[in-house]
């Protein structure tokens, strides 16, 4: 079976774009979320890996390596999985194949591993930038955050993508909040917030 994987991040995007070759695809699927989501977090994702586990997926569709993880360690561990299965997986902005004539194809390895890290250092730039930026701005008296007097309902900031996985893994009590923030790729404080309105909410016991 022939799978096209579609990730995108933000409401304002869409899927669309990807879709206009879908007639060569058995099965597609398509999902709307943060791509600091570890992949087999990802609704879709964990769907995809079954049926490769199961052997149902002969060949594996996406747009560029980020699409398969959060990083570059998630990226080259879903490449691995499908290697493991002998899954093809084509990189389409690049017009990579993973496999030729039956066997892996090295220079598919050595650029997936090239781009997955030079991905994630451009991503820890960014956010390095970012920071430096919000620095240079409070020292000039710019004020970050919400306006004074506003409120955002429990339940919309509950509801967060990210949140929502941080409040399951709150929920079922196995993880501390160390690595939950790890695994969701948040500050502690943001665990602890979402912790503190869940048990505000009733949706978290007060004895987790």
């Amino acid at each position: 079976m022939k799978v096209k994987y579609i990730r995108w991040s933000t409401l304002g995007q869409s899927g669309a774009r990807q879709l206009l070759d879908n007639n060569k695809y058995d099965l597609i699927l398509q999902e709307q979320i943060s791509g600091s989501i570890a992949f087999a977090k990802r609704p879709k994702g964990a769907e995809l890996l079954k049926l490769i586990d199961a052997g149902k997926v002969s060949d594996i569709y996406v747009e560029e390596f980020s699409r398969l993880g959060r990083n570059a360690f998630d990226t080259l561990s879903t490449l691995n999985i499908c290697e493991l299965h002998e899954v093809v997986v084509h990189i389409q902005n690049m017009n990579l194949v993973s496999w030729i004539d039956g066997k892996p194809n090295p220079i598919f390895k050595m650029f997936s591993y090239i781009v997955s890290v030079i991905a994630e250092q451009e991503k820890e730039l960014i956010k390095e930038r970012t920071e430096m930026g919000k620095i240079a701005a409070r020292q000039k008296g710019v004020v970050f955050g919400r306006k004074t007097g506003s409120n955002e309902r429990k339940v919309d900031f509950l509801n967060k993508e990210n949140n929502k996985l941080i409040l399951k893994y709150l929920v079922e009590g196995h993880t501390t909040v160390r690595e939950i923030a790890k695994l969701t790729d948040s500050s502690t404080a943001t665990v602890m917030k979402v912790k503190r309105v869940g048990v505000e909410t009733k949706q978290i016991k007060t004895t987790i």
